[in-house]
């Protein structure tokens, strides 16, 4: 069975202090100039994280008080759900009767409808991701759990519904109840998810919404002997990020010496932004851009030193009277990879090695910002963990991916995945 920890590194990656961000998608025109943008449509990105439960007297969005957590479980150390599918749920797709009124004994497992869908907003996952519900992380280190939603209409949402196809629990790889085509709802408490009917000329408008796995209550049904699950899972919307914009683009005219640089939107729109000494940095691999990114690695603090006219960012922050983006956070994806088989080894003349490729194109790596400083990890082992000595990681023949900037010879590369 696996454990916690290499669960989260390998399906849910980087541990953010984000939970889960919708991104109202900006109206935008060619040369800077705006227009309405219809749809009101927005991107909306998922995570999990375990809360020490609801005070007495919290109530949901239709001013429901919460039950008390139902309590957790002794049978299982873990509980692993395998997630498939998620989706918004609107409140008019709810007959009144069921809206935002869990079960105080905690979430049924139901099965899948087909007409249970009616008005929702759907992502069936690329690759089916495993959570532990038993054992989700703290909420100082909400995991990124699934994935993004694309195209989400204006409209008031109560519910996000989790679809999966195995629960297994741990010790014994006990099946639950059969659940393929089952899924569980989360439920908003506070006030619902509101995608309004608004455009703004400086981008997208961020929010926070954090999912909290709040208790967990298993039991034998009846003399089936087969395990029941049932979550009680709840999701706030933070309201001090309304005013908070995610810009999505290409970073240009990058100037360190001013902290500033620009960014090229998909929409023709060019956002002057800067940064300081306090933006968090994250360094992303290389994704669809229209996915939510995995958070592999920080590159150990390489901050923005990274970043690079060509860099594919999305930067979180807020706008001045200028109209000039205020980076709290910038992700990084570099915009080239080189791959290869080493050529002997190390190159001591000027800390560069070269990849066999066939035929030989300009294949050099330049470590980034020195041989020292570069980020190296590896990429056998799948959670990449750091090398910390280049010297015996860099040898003749071992596997190479290089991510960073096209120069030329080959390529600058910032982080450098090494094996088999």
């Amino acid at each position: 069975m696996k454990t916690i920890a290499a669960t989260f590194r390998n399906v849910l990656c980087f541990l953010s202090l984000l939970a889960l961000s919708v991104v109202l998608a900006a109206c935008g025109g060619g040369g800077g100039g705006t227009s309405s943008n219809p749809s009101g449509s927005a991107s909306v990105n998922v995570s999990l994280a375990a809360a020490p439960g609801f005070l007495a007297g919290t109530t949901f969005a239709t001013s429901m008080a919460i039950p008390s957590a139902p309590p957790t479980s002794s049978n299982f150390d873990n509980v692993w759900v395998t997630v498939n599918k998620i989706a918004l749920i609107p409140v008019d797709s709810i007959p009144i009767s069921e809206r935002n009124k869990p079960d105080p004994n905690g979430e049924l497992e139901v099965e899948d409808s087909p007409g249970d869908s009616n008005g929702f907003v759907t992502v069936t996952l690329l690759s089916p991701l495993v959570i532990d519900l038993q054992n989700a992380p703290d909420p100082l280190e909400a995991a990124q759990l699934l994935t993004m939603f694309e195209n989400v209409p204006v409209g008031e949402y109560s519910k996000i519904r989790v679809y999966y196809d195995s629960v297994i629990g741990d010790p014994g790889d006990v099946l639950f109840h059969p659940t393929a085509h089952y899924h569980f709802d989360v439920h908003f408490v506070g006030g619902n998810l509101v995608i309004p009917m608004e455009t703004s000329e400086q981008g997208m408008q961020f929010y926070s919404i954090f999912i909290n796995v709040v208790g967990l209550k298993i039991h034998q049904a009846g003399n089936s002997g087969k395990f029941l699950m049932r979550p009680q899972v709840f999701a706030t919307v933070d309201s001090a990020m309304y005013h908070k914009y995610k810009v999505h683009g290409v970073a240009n005219d990058v100037n360190h010496s001013t902290a500033a640089f620009n960014i090229l939107t998909s929409g023709d729109q060019t956002i002057p932004t800067v940064y300081f000494g306090s933006t968090k940095w994250l360094y992303l691999d290389y994704l669809d851009i229209d996915l939510s990114p995995t958070r592999e690695s920080d590159l150990a603090g390489l901050g923005p030193v990274g970043l690079d006219n060509t860099a594919i960012v999305d930067v979180i922050g807020t706008f001045s009277p200028e109209k000039v983006l205020q980076a709290e956070e910038v992700d990084i994806r570099f915009p080239d990879t080189l791959e290869g088989n080493v050529f002997l080894g190390w190159n001591p003349a000027d800390n560069t090695f070269t990849l066999r490729l066939t035929p030989p194109p300009d294949n050099v790596v330049f470590p980034k910002p020195s041989k020292a400083e570069a980020y190296y990890d590896n990429a056998v082992s799948g959670n990449y963990e750091q090398l910390p000595n280049p010297d015996i990681a860099i040898i003749d023949n071992v596997g190479v991916k290089a991510r960073g900037y096209i120069t030329a010879g080959g390529i600058e590369a910032y982080w450098i995945s090494v094996g088999p």
